[in-house]
């Protein structure tokens, strides 16, 4: 079965997943103890330019922990996006009247 790409709920499930993910892994990096001695900032003229872009990164992180994972529409959606990916790969690996490329082999006509 195709997926369409354009369908709105795809796009908003994707979405939930991938802003998910990005906190997950920022939350990862927080946790993790840096091996480098913190560093001084010293202060600079365009400090003041910087604060909304913190302000607006912090608010996006919030936005993400509202994120239910064990709602039953997220793992629809996940579901949907792991198995259109999966038809993508597979479709790319597969091409019609060509042999399967295996681990990154050139076919018979390429250099």
């Amino acid at each position: 079965k195709d997926i369409d790409l354009t369908d709105k709920d795809l796009e908003k499930a994707a979405a939930k997943i991938q802003s998910t993910y990005r906190n997950f892994t920022a939350r990862k990096k927080q946790v993790e103890p840096s091996t480098d001695p913190p560093k001084q900032e010293e202060p600079t003229v365009n400090a003041k330019e910087e604060t909304p872009v913190k302000k607006v990164e912090n608010n996006e992180e919030e936005n993400l922990d509202d994120i239910d994972l064990e709602d039953p529409d997220v793992e629809k959606a996940a579901l949907k996006i792991q198995s259109t990916f999966r038809g993508y790969k597979s479709r790319k690996e597969i091409k019609p009247d060509e042999k399967p490329v295996e681990n990154g082999e050139k076919g018979e006509d390429e250099e």
